[in-house]
């Protein structure tokens, strides 16, 4: 079935230029030169994506897609604009007003593959069993309206007490927010839970939010300890080959693509602890080489990586962090928008496992290394780097 796009400028120039790209591709077309005329055309027809410019007179692009998020939120929302004000920019991606941000003038191939690549993500997630599991997990939606709450307070700038006192009526959340604030990676040192979430920042906290709420669904156990500190670890080797390596900032809207990539996994454990112990056991005491997917197909009938995609993205989290949950485990795939980062996650992956005994095959993570040209010699010195952390935490 051919897939609807609405792309809205106030410039009918750009409308055509966007018509004569799209105009033999295999999508439905519409057009407005207004943010009220696009509602209008969204009330009266099916649409399946939104690509709007920014600054356009009366509502902006920004407010439209803030609309849009509320009323239709199954419609892809991108900004294609020249306006680049990174303050703006940043606070769309990271509270997923926008899914992909993307500079006029525009290159017309990149264009096409861009939502060719966010569609094929989309319907892979939406065909898959997993979003009928966790539409049917009845303590999820309770998790889910606390970290709504956290976003909306974030999106609209409003006063940051309220975060805490949703916070302090969670001693779990609360607890875990602490320990990561006084970890060794923060050494905050502190037992005020509006410390700590000034200090992490909101972005950070509510990363922390998800990831803890969903762990702390799952009994006390070693593999929750596994899968905790590995996330962690994940986390911390990720941002080390981001910020230290390539020499980049950490963004808002995928700082917690390290922390949430496996978080699938955590969500087996609940649902099937039987069969999860069974997997990890035959990963963990193998001599050789398993394919972790593979291995889940057979026992689940489904991946961690789609089952941690589907969630995030059923919990509005930015697509590169939903993209690093997806394909993690293969950075090489031809839909990916974001590789940069799925490669450095990737890696991260990769040398937090290995720190844990699991062995992995190598083809996928030097693919990252290529993409990354990361040189053995870096990635020898992260990896020592990290294997002295871990003996340190251990000791």
């Amino acid at each position: 079935m051919k897939k609807s796009i609405l792309f809205v400028d106030d410039e009918k120039n750009i409308l055509r230029a966007l018509y004569r790209v799209f105009c033999e591709e295999d999508y439905n077309l519409f057009f407005a030169e207004s943010a009220k005329e696009a509602l209008d055309v969204l009330e009266s027809n099916d649409m399946d994506i939104i690509i709007t410019d920014f600054r356009m007179p009366g509502m902006s692009g920004y407010d439209l897609l803030k609309v849009v998020k509320e009323k239709y939120p199954h419609v892809i929302r991108i900004i294609l604009s020249g306006y680049a004000d990174e303050n703006i920019v940043f606070k769309a991606l990271q509270t997923n007003v926008a899914k992909v941000y993307i500079l006029k003038p525009w290159n017309n191939e990149e264009l096409k593959e861009i939502i060719k690549n966010v569609i094929e993500l989309e319907d892979k997630m939406r065909e898959n069993r997993c979003l009928e599991i966790i539409n049917n997990i009845d303590y999820l939606p309770t998790l889910k309206n606390l970290y709504s709450t956290i976003c909306k307070v974030i999106e609209n700038e409003d006063d940051i007490n309220k975060v805490v006192k949703i916070i302090e009526q969670d001693p779990a959340i609360a607890s875990k927010i602490l320990q990561i604030a006084n970890s060794a990676f923060y050494n905050l040192k502190t037992a005020s839970v509006k410390q700590a979430v000034v200090y992490l920042g909101l972005v950070n906290v509510r990363n922390i939010v998800l990831n803890a709420a969903v762990f702390e669904c799952v009994g006390d156990g070693d593999y929750k300890t596994l899968l905790w500190e590995h996330a962690n670890l994940t986390n911390k080797i990720f941002y080390y080959i981001y910020e230290r390596i390539l020499g980049k900032k950490v963004q808002d809207s995928f700082a917690s693509a390290g922390l949430l990539h496996g978080i699938g996994q955590i969500l087996l454990l609940k649902l099937f602890p039987q069969k999860y112990k069974e997997y990890r056991k035959r990963i963990m005491y193998s001599d050789q080489y398993i394919d972790f997917e593979e291995l889940e197909k057979e026992i689940f009938g489904f991946t961690h990586t789609e089952l941690g995609a589907v969630l995030l993205s059923w919990w509005d989290i930015p697509l590169p962090v939903v993209e690093a949950a997806f394909y993690h485990h293969k950075p090489n795939s031809n839909n990916i928008i974001n590789r940069e980062i799925v490669c450095a996650v990737n890696i991260a992956c990769y040398l937090a496992w290995d720190l844990a005994g699991v062995k992995q095959s190598e083809e996928h993570v030097n693919y990252s290394k290529r993409f990354l040209k990361l040189d053995c010699d870096n990635c020898v010195d992260l990896k020592q780097l990290y294997e002295n952390l871990f003996n340190k935490q251990e000791n």
